[in-house]
């Protein structure tokens, strides 16, 4: 942590600092995955995660066959199954660890607008 953070820290009252708690405590990595899930976009993240298997078994399947020909016109075809399918995969998986960023992203947003909302309070009653 560095000196900005200590004196953060140290101006927050006890009920505040237990609120936000270790900056460095997050939600383990299995607990963010199933959160997209019940986040706001429940259906269309069940679609990539499903469509990202799907293309992945796709994908499996091309690499499979790749190596089982010989003929350089279906070793063509079935690299390049193989190159489109693997890219499909890899863009449903960055938009799924975009999804949890964001919901990463909006939960520390809505910390930090309680902790305003308190401080307003605190400012108000002053």
């Amino acid at each position: 942590m560095d000196d900005l953070d200590s004196k953060i820290r140290k101006a927050l009252n006890n009920s505040d600092a237990a609120m936000i708690g270790d900056p460095n405590d997050g939600l383990r990595l299995d607990q963010q995955v199933l959160g997209v899930f019940k986040g706001g976009n429940p259906f269309m993240n069940t679609i990539a995660m499903t469509f990202s298997f799907v293309f992945l078994g796709i994908a499996i399947y091309c690499a499979v066959r790749f190596f089982d020909t010989n003929v350089t016109k279906e070793l063509l075809a079935w690299g390049f199954g193989f190159c489109v399918s693997f890219m499909a995969v890899s863009m449903f998986k960055i938009w799924f660890w975009m999804e949890m960023q964001r919901i990463a992203v909006t939960r520390e947003v809505k910390r930090v607008e309680l902790l305003s909302a308190r401080l307003l309070q605190e400012l108000a009653s002053k």
